[in-house]
């Protein structure tokens, strides 16, 4: 009988409360700490806390996304799915050890930001069945591709990198950043919610609700 699929969304979703609180802390100790405090906290070292919360979640969520391929090539059953996907080639893998020495192919890791890449992964290892993480990364695919190129400027200061994220800001925010930092673009507020939320919550939230379908 086919496993139900662990709740890794649960994982990120703790990340992602994590994250925030790191970044609200930062904002209440500049507003209302005391005047060496606020010195302390200039608007470059929030930003920079911004950016780390966020890549926190990044992380996070290649984490449930390996998670789940891996226990996919297992026949572990999303809620999303009434019938397991089938393997190419084996029908299914015996344990995660096994899903993961078979993906790997002797490498030492495989790269989890790029949704193109997981697609292109799916598409190899699954033959038939739901194909509920190839669908829901395919269905998101743009606003994925926008949040890797934001976490990709974050730990890369390449003149490809700031390319990318100011295309990726100019679509989601409608603006580019000076220097092309993450920092002030997820720090900023997201004008057309009700209320306003910063780009730092509307996209960790945009991460967790689609972990929560890959389940």
């Amino acid at each position: 009988m086919p496993r139900r699929m662990p709740r890794f969304d649960l994982g990120l979703l703790a990340q992602a409360q994590s994250a925030i609180a790191i970044a609200r802390a930062g904002e209440l100790s500049r507003l209302r700490g005391t005047l060496e405090i606020k010195r302390e906290w200039g608007d470059a070292r929030l930003e920079a806390l911004y950016e780390l919360a966020f890549l926190r979640v990044f992380a996070a969520w290649e984490q449930c996304l390996e998670s789940v391929f891996y226990r996919s090539l297992c026949v572990y059953v999303s809620t999303a799915a009434s019938v397991p996907e089938t393997v190419v080639g084996v029908g299914r893998y015996p344990n995660v050890a096994a899903a993961e020495h078979a993906a790997l192919a002797g490498g030492q890791y495989l790269l989890w930001h790029a949704p193109g890449k997981v697609i292109a992964r799916c598409q190899r290892f699954i033959r038939t069945g739901p194909r509920v993480q190839e669908n829901v990364l395919n269905s998101n695919l743009t606003r994925l591709e926008q949040l890797a190129s934001t976490r990709h400027r974050i730990v890369h200061d390449q003149s490809d990198a700031r390319k990318k994220f100011n295309l990726a800001t100019l679509a989601i925010a409608g603006r580019t950043y000076p220097a092309s930092r993450p920092g002030k673009f997820l720090r900023s507020y997201d004008t057309s919610s009700v209320p306003q939320r910063r780009w730092l919550d509307v996209t960790i939230s945009e991460l967790t609700a689609l972990a929560n379908q890959l389940v």
